[in-house]
C-alpha cells in the first residue's frame, strides 16, 4: 500500500489510498472554534479519516481533550501513527465507530465533523478524486449522513454546546433549516480559501 506524508502549516499527515486524504484547508476547523472553545473542552470527531481535524485541534488548544472515531479500522490505525507524528497522542483517543454507535453516553462540548457530502448521482463530475467512495457520498442529495448527525448528536452534547459541520456551500440553508427542527440555532458559517461556505457553527443553547 502506498503512502505519502502531507505538510500542514503547523503539522504534517501521513495519508493512505485507503483513507481519505485531508485537504488544504482542514485548519478552518481551528479557525472556526477559536472564539467559542473553552478551557479542558471535551470534543468528539466523527469520521477522523487521517486524524487531520483532531491533530489540527490538539495542536492549536492543548489542553482540549478529543476522542476521535471512524467505522475504518485502518482509518483509525493510520490515525493514531499520526497522532504520533504529531506529539499529540495524549490528547487525542480513537474508537471505531459508525457515527454515534459506539459511543456510549458520554457528553462533549464539541461534535466536530467533516461526513461525506457529495450526492451520489453528481459521482461523474469528481472522477478525479481517489477517497474511498463512502469517504465522500452520502444519499438524498448528499445530506443524509449529515442530517443522521445533526437528528442523533443533541444527545451527546452537554448543555451550551456546539455542533460543527464542514458541508458543501450549496447545503447551508438546508442546515439551517433543518436544525431548527432538532433544537439547534445557527451560529455562522467560515469560509474556505476560495470564499465558499464550508464550515458552519451550530450551538444548543436556548
Amino acid at each position: 500500500m502506498k503512502s505519502n506524508i502531507l505538510e500542514f502549516k503547523k503539522f504534517k499527515i501521513k495519508t493512505d489510498e485507503n483513507v481519505f486524504s485531508p485537504r488544504h484547508d482542514v485548519e478552518i476547523f481551528p479557525r472556526a472554534l477559536k472564539k467559542i472553545i473553552k478551557k479542558n473542552s471535551k470534543i468528539l470527531e466523527l469520521g477522523t479519516g487521517t486524524g487531520a481535524i483532531s491533530i489540527s485541534l490538539a495542536k492549536k488548544f492543548e489542553d482540549v481533550s478529543i476522542l476521535a472515531t471512524d467505522i475504518n479500522p485502518f482509518a483509525i490505525k493510520i490515525a493514531k501513527q499520526n497522532a504520533v507524528i504529531n506529539g499529540v497522542e495524549k490528547n487525542i483517543f480513537f474508537k471505531e465507530s459508525n457515527w454515534f454507535s459506539n459511543i456510549n453516553n458520554n457528553k462533549y462540548d464539541f461534535i466536530i465533523t467533516n461526513p461525506p457530502y457529495l450526492s451520489k448521482k453528481d459521482s461523474k463530475y469528481f472522477s478525479n478524486l481517489r477517497d474511498p467512495y463512502n469517504s465522500l457520498y452520502s444519499e438524498n442529495e448528499g445530506l443524509h449522513d449529515i442530517f443522521n448527525i445533526m437528528q442523533n448528536s443533541k444527545d451527546y452534547l452537554n448543555s451550551n454546546s456546539y455542533l460543527v459541520i464542514e458541508h458543501s456551500h450549496k447545503q447551508t440553508l438546508v442546515l439551517k433549516d433543518y436544525a431548527i427542527k432538532f433544537g439547534y440555532s445557527y451560529i455562522e458559517s467560515k469560509k474556505d480559501d476560495v470564499g465558499f461556505n464550508r464550515v458552519s457553527i451550530f450551538s444548543n443553547s436556548i
